[in-house]
């Protein structure tokens, strides 16, 4: 296990040093090692010649090589990096983003450490083994062999989890310098005090604050700290804080900072405001000693009578999974090709997702709450069995995953919940234990948020014998019209669970198509009018096979809206992702729409253009009649949300696809649920140009569009009304 910054002897005087925060990224030489030589031939010595062993950039993956794509086995990296002689006074430490899968770490010939588990960041110190003034190498042993008791987990009959096992060093590496004496892992809760919905008159704030002494003397100073606005800077109190500190040699303090904000701004997918919390350690003579901020949201999420409510206000939600997964990259994407996919996937409407079945990467954590995506992260505990989740070494490695990932990511508000897995055999007494454990677990780490795991075995007609009973809410997996059975047993089930657990929000964590479903546990008859089937031939032409998709998001949907009690619904997945499990996304692996990507965005948007008329008479020529519905009401619609601060706008375009000549917006009063706006979009439109016609979040997305000529005929493919 990783060394903790608790193991370093404390060593040295307590002096202020230049921080430090410098990516390793860039180029590491790289050698695959098949026959496991590397150790004894010490390939982890300084003195051993690497010159021959190719070039990489870190983050990295072999398996996105040609070459290495179906490698398994061990692999090594090795950098140099040049440190300060004033490095001598600091504590040093590395921060891996992640490294998958099993990791040993040396620097300059001293193993440092050995890291289990792909998808979690993990620290290491390394005082005592770096050498200030010198050129250090740090050597890094990776592999990623497959094994039935790790996680995630190969499985019985040679069958393994349903992505790429993308090995190597996939996150960013940071080299880090502090004082000796260090502000560590401030873990905050905001809780406002709602007056009415999405609106609160005051919030209490907290911040957990450990301050760790490695040095030789003892700390006698202070905290200092100011909460401000993140966009802006502006301070949200008149003064700084500041308490006396007092910490041994050695030792670790933890300090507790309450406050109390005036007027919040709440964190909503729509709004998603963000402050900054600052805090600075200081000697008794004022001396500063280490700086660390964090950025916080203030909202509220509960799971109440069988629904959602998200700042007071009772929501719907939709969204999609996706696979950190990209041509070339691999699990070592890069942030640009993760905000592009995000940015799609925010143009189709998603606000909550279960991003997939493994922690994200910090760049997607910050993206989601800059951007407005709730999230429930989940670690790879996949379709483990009972006797696996009977192995106290799974249950050790899910637990130090857990802990993992919610320390990572405790202070972003875009996470609402914890999955501790997915499609476990749930419904025996080995998953009913090991579910109830990791939950109880989780909410020892984090008591603030609701707990649960996306389960399969809730449709076999015996809900009340899954570990779902012990979670706070339903996920529920469903492929109705596929391999969970004919597709009109879908409201059956739902209508099942919901008789079960009648106060348990649900949470329909996975739907979708794959067009080899047939191949892969398929039933001996397959009746088109029961399931899903790709029509006679098409199974080799995208499109053809994409139509079934299309027909599950639109049937799927109705099921879901007509059932006030699913509250959140996840569609499997964003892109195809190049497994056994192929064709599931709505864009291909080259982020190509298929047409499934319209049909879902319209079933997610939350408001439909229903009309665009020409304005008539002496107005004729001078803009359009336009006329809205935001989806609802909340009981028979879904997603369901009131719309707050959207806008509608128009842009005139010399023809479809042309510049723009000219655009303009018209703010919308605020919309609940069902609510509908008539007004006018002051558009003059010529033969020949059209007019674009889009209804805009406050983040900017567009959440419905649609272009029409000057007589208000569509000219694109969108439809207008409801579907």
């Amino acid at each position: 296990m990783p060394r903790s910054q608790e193991s370093s002897s404390p060593s040295a005087s307590l002096v202020s040093v230049p921080p430090l925060h410098q990516p390793l990224a860039g180029e590491w030489r790289f050698r695959l090692d098949p026959s496991g030589e590397g150790v004894a031939q010490g390939w982890y010595k300084p003195s051993w010649p690497d010159s021959s062993w190719a070039g990489v950039d870190v983050p990295h993956t072999w398996n996105a090589d040609p070459d290495h794509a179906g490698y398994e086995g061990l692999a090594w990296y090795r950098r140099r990096f040049f440190l300060p002689d004033s490095a001598h006074q600091s504590h040093l430490s590395l921060r891996f983003g992640a490294i998958n899968y099993l990791a040993r770490v040396w620097l300059n010939g001293e193993s440092l450490a050995e890291h289990e588990g792909g998808y979690t960041p993990f620290e290491l110190s390394l005082d005592g083994s770096a050498k200030p003034g010198a050129e250090n190498l740090l050597a890094v042993q990776v592999d990623n062999l497959r094994a039935m008791d790790r996680l995630p987990a190969a499985l019985p009959e040679g069958r393994s989890f349903g992505w790429h096992n993308y090995g190597g060093i996939v996150r960013p590496v940071v080299l880090q310098a502090t004082s000796r004496a260090f502000i560590d892992a401030p873990r905050i809760v905001a809780v406002p005090h709602l007056v009415e919905p999405d609106c609160a008159d005051w919030a209490t704030v907290t911040a957990t604050v450990l301050v760790r002494n490695l040095s030789a003397e003892s700390l006698e100073g202070s905290l200092e700290s100011k909460i401000c606005a993140d966009a802006t800077g502006e301070p949200c109190l008149p003064r700084s804080q500041l308490v006396p500190v007092r910490v041994s040699a050695g030792a670790t303090g933890e300090i507790v900072l309450t406050a109390e904000l005036p007027a919040p701004q709440l964190w909503h997918f729509d709004r998603p405001h963000l402050y900054r919390w600052s805090f600075a350690l200081l000697t008794g003579s004022g001396l500063r000693l280490h700086s660390l901020e964090t950025t916080f949201g203030i909202r509220s999420v509960e799971l109440k009578g069988g629904g959602l409510l998200l700042n007071g206000e009772a929501v719907r939600l939709v969204g999609v999974s996706r696979h950190a997964d990209v041509p070339g990259h691999g699990l070592a994407e890069t942030d640009e090709a993760a905000a592009a996919d995000y940015a799609d996937m925010k143009r189709l409407n998603q606000v909550l997702t279960r991003p997939v079945h493994y922690p994200q990467s910090d760049f997607v954590l910050d993206y989601c709450d800059r951007h407005g995506v709730l999230l429930i992260p989940e670690v790879p505990a996949w379709q483990l069995s009972a006797n696996q989740m009977a192995d106290s070494r799974i249950r050790t490695l899910e637990r130090q995953q857990l802990a993992e990932m919610v320390r990572s990511e405790w202070n972003h508000p875009s996470v609402c919940a914890w999955s501790v897995g997915n499609e476990l055999e749930s419904d025996t007494a080995a998953g009913r234990e090991f579910v109830r454990e990791m939950i109880s677990f989780a909410k020892s780490l984090d008591p603030t948020r609701p707990v649960g795991f996306a389960s399969y075995h809730l449709l076999g007609g015996r809900p009340w014998a899954d570990a779902t009973a012990h979670a706070d809410f339903v996920m529920m997996n469903e492929y109705f019209g596929t391999w969970h059975g004919p597709r009109q047993s879908l409201g059956p089930a739902l209508d099942l669970v919901h008789a079960t657990w009648p106060d348990k929000t649900v949470i329909v964590s996975e739907f979708g198509f794959s067009p080899n479903w047939a191949e892969i546990e398929g039933p001996g008859q397959i009746s088109p009018d029961q399931y899903y089937v790709i029509p006679e031939g098409g199974a080799g032409d995208v499109e053809t096979a994409d139509l079934p998709r299309q027909r599950v998001i639109l049937e799927h949907m109705q099921a879901f809206r007509s059932r006030p009690f699913v509250a959140g619904a996840v569609f499997w997945t964003y892109q195809d992702h190049g497994t056994g499990l192929y064709g599931m996304g709505v864009v291909d692996e080259q982020r190509r729409r298929k047409g499934s990507w319209e049909v879902l965005r319209q079933e997610y948007t939350p408001i439909r253009i229903v009309s665009v008329v020409p304005l008539p008479g002496a107005d004729a020529g001078r803009g359009f009649a336009v006329n809205l519905r935001a989806r609802g009401p909340l009981q028979e619609d879904m997603p369901a949300y009131t719309l707050r601060g959207y806008r509608l706008h128009w842009a005139v375009l010399s023809s479809l696809g042309g510049t723009i000549l000219r655009e303009g917006e018209v703010p919308l009063p605020k919309l609940s649920p069902g609510e509908t706006w008539s007004g006018v979009a002051r558009a003059s439109v010529s033969r020949g140009q059209v007019v674009r016609l889009s209804v805009r979040r406050p983040t900017g997305f567009a959440a419905a569009e649609v272009t029409v000529d000057a007589q208000g005929e569509p000219a694109d493919t969108p439809p207008l009304g409801p579907t």
